[in-house]
């Protein structure tokens, strides 16, 4: 059951933050109002509001503990609740990821294969016929938590987590897909890679995805198509591919 609540369960996360939620279950429908009401805040927000973080189903808010009390920060949070607009809702965009699977992009591809009993070009098909959703930014800056994964290709997490994955790497956990946008420690398992940078601190803005796109992958043939793009990438000549949704 996927149920948007009528009023947000707030509860305190340490003395200077809350955790706001406004649905039961992970769906595009209350992800969509989170960030409704992220929107409704962030154009509301008095000084004593530091940081507004969304998530799945709710938002995380620091405050300043010294110009608010509580019971008026809650008084605030149902207020505004009752103010959301869905014309808060930003334009969001479809953008491709190219992406070359398996070899030494995709170490864990095999097992993969392994666990879901699938073909190499099953899983690479599967993985890559999807619309997944950004349902959030974090982990590290600019990694999507993408929603929509096929059942099918549910995989557990590496029982014993990398101490460093490549950028761009592409990795799939339980019921989830994301992409590494710098070189991190982690645990999903990788299945490739894409040249496209994540997370570019020159770049303005520095973050690709934002929550509210998606994206789909593009399966790149050859090695040789990857190198191409990579450079392509690096002199600022590839054109990345977005549609307007």
């Amino acid at each position: 059951m996927n149920k948007i609540f009528n009023t947000p369960k707030i509860k305190l996360a340490g003395d200077s933050a809350v955790i706001v939620d406004i649905g039961d279950n992970i769906h595009p429908e209350i992800n969509s109002k989170v960030h409704n009401f992220c929107s409704t805040l962030e154009n509301n927000k008095p000084t004593w509001i530091r940081e507004i973080i969304p998530a799945y189903k709710g938002l995380l808010i620091y405050f300043n503990p010294l110009e608010i009390e509580l019971s008026e920060l809650n008084s605030y949070i149902n207020e505004n609740y009752n103010k959301i607009s869905e014309s808060t809702t930003t334009a969001n965009k479809l953008i491709t990821i190219p992406t070359y699977y398996g070899g030494e992009f995709g170490p864990d591809l095999d097992n993969v294969i392994n666990h879901t009993k699938l073909s190499k070009n099953e899983v690479i098909k599967t993985h890559s016929s999807v619309n997944y959703l950004v349902y959030a930014i974090g982990f590290s800056p600019g990694f999507p938590y993408l929603g929509g994964l096929p059942g099918k290709l549910n995989t557990p997490r590496l029982k014993n987590p990398r101490t460093k994955i490549p950028a761009g790497s592409v990795a799939i956990a339980e019921t989830q897909t994301g992409i590494y946008p710098s070189a991190t420690p982690g645990g999903w398992q990788i299945i490739g890679k894409t040249p496209l940078k994540l997370f570019d601190p020159k770049r303005t803005p520095p973050v690709l995805l934002k929550p509210g796109d998606r994206i789909r992958f593009e399966p790149i043939k050859s090695i040789k198509l990857y190198k191409s793009l990579e450079k392509q990438i690096s002199i600022n000549k590839y054109k990345i591919k977005t549609d307007e949704i």
